[in-house]
């Protein structure tokens, strides 16, 4: 069969829906109105200073604000931009195929001024294809629901930091109201007619259920994309049984790893005390079944390598190569957002490790560190940017000179053209989080090592390692073993890299972002069409076992 791609898995949803709505619900939105300040006041200032205008005289201000006033009645001053990340560009080219609806927050600060009377906007605003509900929260909103409950409960519980995770009854509270928010919307989208709803992450684990109390007919999936803990660890959790019980809302519960999906159904065993038929992987809890099913999730790998073939690129590549802070013969790279998760603090002391017990290379290693800014609200996380900047300059201090450092650390978002330009010319990649659900980080290296000459290595606690055997797998919290395995791949071959790197590209390119959207809906179907197949064999023969769902 051939490869997915963006046009056939729009066909292929399409199909599977059978003249059936599509609504998708997510936290973060695929399309953002800003304010840009240069396009409102340039046109204000130039006014001003042809009239000979001072800054104080009243009457400018007037001017300025009657200015300013025109600007955004007419929206001039309004700028849109896709949201950065590979779930919302995957799902836009599906979303515009399909013509249906996406409920997402709006978090512009010029959002309000582009939607209709009921909320809507048509996207992309370029050349409208669907329409995005937005859905407005407050700042204690905000505060309680996304900062709180979702990024200070949930976020470390799943990732097994348990000792970062706080539990307040206020958080509890924003996060119930702010999914039923999510959850009324999406049903007013939905209407009266038949409707498929899509509700994405951990944000949103009360939707699916009080989505289903105003229309219980709906088809409903959801994908949780973090992983699910343990039994041990998911029970310290006050609101355990609200959360499993708003997730059995679903029909279908996805997951990256069927570790995660066998996790959850011996978390719902034990807090409903129901039986659980753990090898068809279905719960059945109030007269509902839900499925559950892994779904390893990738990237677009053929945009990815496309990008990193592009002219421009090489030649970018050529004027970093010349900077003196990165003209070393052996270049590393990590690539994170600055999570506690994601073990850069262990990884830099590994790299300290390294250049003390490998000292011949103190001259000729750089590594690139890009930390992407997060979640800066949460006091954990500007500790770990504290812990990782002094672990930075203590690494340079040590190591490097008047001229050179062996770090060197960037805090910022780059945007893909400017991450890929790393990817390519990194000779290896570091992807070391303590806990991960998959890690995308790893899968968008590969697809831009298009002179396969890179070596990943990977940590055995991100998801993706469990489908990636050609990289090097190591354990994070073993400082001196991810040391040697920085030498081992700084000395490995390159026929051994080129051959490494040719069988992950193969199995990124096989199993792509678009094979992902369709083992989705394609399950869904699977179970729609079994259910209308037990209803009718139902009015004339008992009801045996349920029939087990093929695997995607």
């Amino acid at each position: 069969m051939s490869r997915w791609t963006a046009t056939r898995i729009a066909e292929q949803i399409e199909s599977l829906l059978h003249d059936s709505r599509l609504v998708l619900v997510s936290n973060r939105e695929p399309y953002i109105h800003r304010w840009d300040r240069q396009a409102l006041m340039e046109p204000v200032a130039n006014d001003a200073s042809s009239a000979g205008f001072p800054a104080w005289d009243f009457s400018w201000v007037l001017r300025l604000a009657s200015r300013v006033s025109q600007l955004l009645r007419s929206g001039e001053g309004i700028r849109w931009s896709r949201a950065a990340g590979g779930v919302t560009s995957a799902l836009d080219p599906v979303m515009q195929a399909c013509h249906g609806t996406w409920v997402a927050w709006g978090s512009g600060n010029a959002d309000r001024e582009t939607v209709d009377s009921s909320d809507r906007v048509a996207v992309p605003p370029d050349d409208p294809q669907y329409t995005l509900r937005r859905v407005w929260l407050s700042e204690p909103q905000v505060r309680n629901f996304y900062y709180g409950f979702a990024n200070s409960a949930l976020w470390p519980l799943c990732h097994l930091q348990l000792e970062r995770s706080v539990f307040k009854a206020l958080h509890w509270r924003y996060y119930q109201e702010v999914n039923e928010m999510y959850a009324a919307a999406a049903a007013d989208e939905c209407g009266g007619a038949p409707a498929t709803v899509w509700v994405q992450d951990y944000q949103l684990a009360l939707c699916s259920q009080y989505l289903r109390r105003h229309n219980p007919d709906l088809s409903i999936m959801q994908f949780w994309h973090i992983p699910w803990p343990p039994w041990e660890v998911f029970r310290v959790c006050p609101w355990r049984r609200e959360l499993i019980e708003g997730l059995l809302g679903n029909d279908l519960l996805g997951f990256h790893l069927d570790q995660y999906g066998k996790n959850f159904l011996e978390c719902v065993e034990r807090v409903l005390g129901v039986d659980v038929d753990l090898k068809a992987g279905m719960v059945e809890y109030e007269g509902r079944e839900t499925w559950v099913r892994s779904f390893p999730i990738s990237i677009d790998y053929d945009w990815w390598a496309g990008l990193a073939r592009q002219r421009r690129v090489a030649r970018r590549m050529a004027q970093l190569r010349a900077k003196p802070e990165l003209a070393f013969p052996i270049l590393g790279l990590g690539v994170d957002r600055l999570d506690y998760t994601k073990g850069i603090v262990s990884r830099f002391q590994a790299i300290e490790h390294f250049l003390e017990k490998y000292p011949e290379y103190q001259s000729r290693f750089c590594f690139v560190q890009i930390a992407v800014p997060s979640r800066t609200q949460i006091d954990e996380y500007r500790q770990v940017k504290e812990q990782v900047e002094a672990l930075v300059e203590r690494i340079n201090a040590r190591f490097g000179t008047d001229t050179s450092k062996p770090i060197h650390y960037r805090y910022e978002h780059l945007e893909p053209h400017e991450l890929v330009v790393y990817y390519r010319m990194a000779d290896f990649a570091m992807v070391t989080p303590h806990y991960d659900g998959m890690n995308l980080v790893a899968k968008e290296f590969v697809a831009s090592q298009v002179d396969r000459k890179g070596v990943l290595i990977c940590s055995e606690f991100a998801g993706a390692a469990a489908e990636l055997d050609n990289a090097l797998k190591i354990n994070p919290y073993d400082i001196e073993s991810v040391a040697d395995t920085m030498k081992q791949a700084i000395d490995m071959p390159l026929a051994e890299r080129a051959q490494r790197m040719a069988r992950l590209q193969e199995q990124i390119a096989e199993a792509n972002i678009y094979k992902w959207l369709a083992d989705n809906f394609t399950e869904l179907a699977n179970i729609r069409g079994e259910r209308r197949v037990t209803a009718v064999a139902s009015v004339d023969a008992p009801r045996g076992d349920p029939p087990a769902l093929r695997q995607p």
